[in-house]
């Protein structure tokens, strides 16, 4: 574990509970987007609102110029909407949008999280720490986005595939349900599978 990671989670701890182990991860390829209901409606920032315009008029521009490019880059946006995610990299998620699995990837790409952040695991939980601090102040907030007590998983289970997600992991709910999680750093993968099945020692 990173002296990093463990600077970040440690202030967000609970009176007398002690950090087992902390990575950063993001939801596996093949994980489905959740459905727009289910998301939290999102308002854009004064800044966003500020720069659409500009960024609009200078898409519409780049089209007129290079139109072959454009209707290329069109097409190849397409295609890649055509071909889901899990028949390239697999399924990255088990059960429905109702299962505990399906309300942890909705929590993910909820509210800024953008699927990814620090997993941990102390000898209570599983929670996933992520920064919600502004782009100029990165670093500067970091909140628990999602957790659950050891008692809601079943399983983090080891399940490497390939060379994309060699750091995989898959959070298995004791509802049956189960979500893909992948470490950036793929040798970060065990020491988490192992903090979990160590939970309470």
């Amino acid at each position: 574990m990173l002296n990093r990671d463990r600077q970040i989670v440690e202030p967000l701890l609970q009176p007398g509970e002690t950090l087992v182990a902390a990575a950063e991860v993001s939801l596996a390829p093949g994980t489905p987007y959740p459905p727009q209901e289910l998301l939290t409606p999102r308002r854009p920032s004064a800044l966003e609102q500020r720069i659409a315009g500009p960024f609009g008029v200078l898409r519409k521009a780049y089209a007129v110029l290079n139109p072959v490019q454009a209707a290329v880059v069109a097409v190849e946006d397409r295609l890649a909407d055509a071909v889901p995610a899990s028949v390239v990299h697999g399924k990255g998620m088990g059960g429905g949008w109702r299962s505990v699995a399906g309300q942890f990837v909705v929590r993910m790409q909820d509210q800024g999280a953008n699927a990814a952040g620090l997993f941990a695991v102390t000898e209570r939980r599983a929670m996933m720490v992520v920064d919600r601090s502004k782009l100029w102040q990165p670093g500067t907030d970091h909140v628990v986005h999602w957790e659950e007590p050891h008692a809601a998983l079943a399983e983090l289970r080891r399940h490497p595939k390939g060379l994309i997600q060699r750091g995989r992991l898959d959070l298995v709910f004791t509802d049956g349900s189960w979500a893909g999680i992948v470490t950036s750093v793929p040798g970060n993968a065990d020491p988490l599978a192992t903090a979990f099945a160590r939970r309470g020692y």
